[in-house]
């Protein structure tokens, strides 16, 4: 098990990995957008178990998090290619469908709108405070950190939450949905 806190960078190279607790922003392989948000439950790293020079896995730990990873051989060897090839196909439809619906809500959606809703929904995977940076937002929303800031402080001013250094405390959840974008 491997557990890193809010803002760490990881690098997963040659293993399937499994998110147990937290939230990890996946970026592309130069490590400048970022293409897939992931929470308890989810797996990262199929690729490798097809692929095995396919490269690394980029994260950004949106939350304090715990995982897991298995060498990538592994799930091939245990079940077979054919597994396999059956598991990673429907991860890489789910990809392609999230990726879709988050060009659209960069295309359509103002900043504050994306922040708010990047921050409900870290609130449904987190404790009761969320534990991240707004540089970490930053990074997961593809903005400056100066405009996370901005979006923050609307809604705290908002009532939706409570900001101090490194925590937020979702106050009212409804007013938080009404000012995200919901995608």
């Amino acid at each position: 098990m491997s557990r890193c806190l809010s803002g760490d960078r990881v690098v997963s190279e040659g293993a399937v990995g499994f998110v147990l607790r937290g939230s990890f922003a996946v970026f592309d392989r130069n490590d400048l957008a970022c293409v897939q948000l992931l929470g308890p439950g989810s797996t990262f790293g199929w690729e490798a178990s097809l692929v095995p020079e396919h490269g690394p896995v980029h994260l950004l730990a949106l939350l304090d998090s715990e995982w897991i990873e298995l060498p990538a051989s592994i799930p091939t060897q245990t079940m077979g290619t054919g597994w396999v090839e059956r598991v990673f196909a429907r991860h890489a439809l789910d990809r392609m469908t999230a990726l879709q619906a988050a060009s659209a809500c960069h295309a359509v959606h103002a900043v504050p709108q994306r922040v708010a809703n990047l921050i409900r929904r870290l609130s449904h995977v987190s404790d009761a405070d969320v534990r991240t940076t707004q540089a970490a937002l930053a990074k997961a929303v593809g903005v400056q950190r100066t405009s996370v800031n901005a979006s923050v402080k609307t809604l705290e001013r908002a009532g939706a939450l409570t900001v101090w250094r490194g925590r937020m405390r979702v106050r009212c959840r409804a007013t938080l949905s009404q000012l995200a974008c919901g995608c």
